[in-house]
């Protein structure tokens, strides 16, 4: 691990506060390729809480009797212009990724994720149909800058012991999203559809400044208090 991270890593963790709604403010530190130098969500100072959270959800289906290994979720700058599109949703084999939300298709999503990146501070995965082994395979979190760095942090989805749900796992790890960013599965179970939900903890809308409204948006609900992640290149 370089100094860097080292240090980032030692402020992030004397740093965060689990505050309650009552006048503590969550601190989630120093983000890598994050939304600000620091995101703070809660109620501060007495101030109303953050906006709730609309999740992005896309779904994934396998057709095929055979899984699929490390395959590509997200990466607009790589697969907008792409074949195997219809309709907004992107075929890779036998692998399909769509919009779960009925009037934005999948591509516009990557569109979005383009000109307006955001953090997600809880990502739920959760099985459809077919093994719901699917829900806790690890991926990679992969992204890049324009000078060619290259980050890497492997996510490894952890069903909560206590939790009662079936077939869903809440994934509280605190990561950006830009046109550069993928989430490299490393399996597609054979015949399953799953979906993932993103929540974003803040975003970025710059044409929000055209009517002096502030350019980014923080978001504290559904209990958005992800642990940090640190990318290491």
């Amino acid at each position: 691990m370089s100094v860097r991270n080292y240090i980032n890593n030692a402020k992030a963790n004397n740093s965060q506060k689990y505050a309650d709604w009552t006048g503590g403010t969550q601190n989630y530190g120093n983000l890598v390729g994050g939304v600000g130098a620091a995101q703070k969500v809660g109620n501060a100072a007495g101030a109303a809480p953050a906006a709730q959270s609309q999740p992005y959800i896309i779904t994934i289906s396998n057709a095929s009797a055979v899984a699929v290994s490390n395959f590509d979720v997200l990466g607009a700058y790589t697969y907008i212009n792409a074949g195997g599109w219809s309709n907004g949703s992107l075929t890779v084999g036998a692998v399909t990724i769509s919009s779960a939300i009925s009037n934005v298709t999948y591509q516009q999503f990557l569109y979005q994720s383009m000109t307006q990146p955001f953090s997600v501070g809880l990502t739920y995965i959760q099985s459809v149909t077919g093994s719901t082994a699917q829900i806790t395979e690890t991926f990679v979190l992969n992204t890049k800058d324009a000078n060619g760095n290259q980050m890497l942090r492997t996510i490894v989805p952890i069903i909560d012991p206590y939790q009662q749900q079936q077939g869903i796992v809440a994934v509280k790890q605190l990561y950006s999203i830009d046109g550069f960013t993928m989430l490299t599965f490393s399996t597609i179970q054979a015949s399953v559809v799953f979906r993932v939900h993103f929540f974003p903890a803040a975003n970025i809308n710059l044409a929000t400044g055209l009517t002096g409204a502030p350019v980014s948006q923080n978001y504290s609900n559904p209990n958005i208090t992800g642990v940090p992640t640190y990318i290491q290149s």
